[in-house]
């Protein structure tokens, strides 16, 4: 039977506690931790570990997901079981944190789930750097993904050149304006930096906040400054930069510090917009806000809140340095390497079924953006696949995905502190070159 779990707040501190005092964190002999003693192929809870298989044919698999997908990966989920009676799935849900936590505490216990949900990145790279995560480049291969997927999503699923995820989402970044502000004042997509900021100009001018972001958490302002990276350093040296092979001492990097600045001076970001929270300062895009720099899940968001993204204008971030790139970012779902062999493949068969183009097609108006190289359009999300297309002529991985967390962090720590003029966007970049070089030490 499928036994529903939901993790709050309060048991995953408990659980953390519990596994401290086992001491289960770095589990360096690779070995098995106990059961509780059970004995036999059943964990403390009476559910089968990697040892063996469920009583008769049937083969349980455990499945991890985060509460956002619930809605519809529930019933997606229910519709296998239906069909492959031979197989059944017990299903936890956690919030976007506690999924991240209990992963790290699984992982160092060795007791991850047959299946889960991961971002791409530094995100899902952990596991796959671990031999935690099933290679899937020969099933990739096997069940001709090329043929299915989007292959910015199998790229984005990918670890040093091998594929370790099943992609399920592939989200880019763009930016969004309402169509009534641009024809109210004659203004068309910009196809030039210098062209954007005239356009920010003139909805100032006019009571406007041509930049509404929520500095809070730093994410929602990091997505305006790796544009402006992009812009200022091309697609190449964007690239070595993510890959620390490149020094962030460099011009281009203090250029795009200093045009924040710039922006910021010129009153374009909300007042106080560093403390800001993001979902505060989306309410500016409903009433007196110029453009968001968002996502495929934007349509959603909008037609959640009782608006028609139809009223909405969408475009990329302008680049005069060459191709325009988009930033972007998979999902996908991770098999668990250390598990049985049939586990692993009714682990693969689940995660190949909820992203199939039969099933995505069925749930299109909740599913969002589907790593899918083609899938249905809906009237609920019109961006999603004009997004998609663009996303295959050229990406770059979201720097909160590329970076190592402790770089990212000091990334957003010197953003504000050249937006607040605690720091010089000289002083910012050597700042972060020293979070690398420090990050190169620790991790040679």
């Amino acid at each position: 039977m499928r036994n529903m779990r939901k993790l709050s707040p309060l048991l995953l501190v408990f659980c953390l506690a519990f596994l401290a005092a086992c001491g289960g964190g770095n589990n360096s002999s690779g070995s098995t931790p106990s059961t509780g003693g059970t004995g036999n192929n059943t964990d403390s809870g009476g559910r089968l570990n990697d040892q063996g298989s469920s009583s008769g044919d049937k083969v349980a698999i455990s499945f991890w997901g985060i509460d956002g997908i619930s809605s519809y990966v529930e019933p997606i989920i229910k519709e296998f079981e239906q069909e492959n009676p031979d197989v059944s799935v017990e299903i936890s849900w956690f919030s976007t944190d506690a999924i991240k936590e209990s992963l790290k505490v699984a992982a160092s216990s060795r007791t991850l789930p047959d299946v889960w949900f991961n971002w791409g990145g530094s995100f899902a790279s952990f596991y796959s750097a671990n031999g935690l995560a099933m290679d899937l480049t020969q099933v990739a291969t096997d069940h001709n993904w090329t043929g299915i997927y989007n292959p910015a999503a199998i790229e984005l699923a990918k670890y040093d050149g091998k594929i370790y995820s099943v992609p399920f989402h592939l989200a880019s970044l763009g930016v969004f304006v309402k169509k009534d502000l641009y024809e109210q004042y004659g203004l068309q997509a910009p196809k030039t930096l210098a062209e954007l900021e005239n356009h920010m100009a003139i909805m100032h001018e006019n009571g406007i906040t041509p930049l509404p972001v929520g500095g809070k958490y730093g994410w929602m302002l990091m997505r305006w400054t790796e544009q402006l990276i992009e812009h200022y350093a091309g697609p190449e040296l964007h690239d070595q930069l993510s890959a620390l092979e490149a020094s962030w001492t460099d011009q281009s990097v203090v250029k795009a510090l200093t045009k924040l600045k710039e922006w910021s001076d010129k009153g374009y970001f909300p007042k106080g917009f560093i403390t800001m929270a993001p979902e505060e300062a989306e309410m500016y895009m409903y009433s007196d806000g110029g453009y968001a720099l968002e996502g495929t899940w934007f349509d959603q968001t909008l037609t959640s809140n009782g608006y028609d993204p139809n009223n909405y204008l969408f475009f990329k971030f302008p680049n005069e340095q060459g191709a325009v790139r988009m930033s972007s970012f998979a999902e996908g779902f991770q098999i668990n390497a250390e598990t049985s062999s049939e586990k692993q493949e009714a682990a693969i068969k689940l995660a190949e079924y909820i992203t199939s183009p039969d099933v995505v097609n069925k749930y299109i108006n909740e599913y969002g953006a589907p790593a899918l190289s083609e899938f249905a359009s809906t009237d609920a999300a019109p961006h999603v696949t004009v997004m998609a297309g663009e996303v295959s002529a050229g990406n770059f991985l979201i720097t909160d995905q590329a970076l190592p967390q402790e770089v990212v962090d000091k990334l957003f720590e010197v953003t504000d502190a050249v937006i607040l003029n605690a720091m010089t966007p000289e002083q910012a970049a050597a700042e972060m070159q020293k979070a690398v070089d420090q990050y190169k030490a620790n991790n040679p």
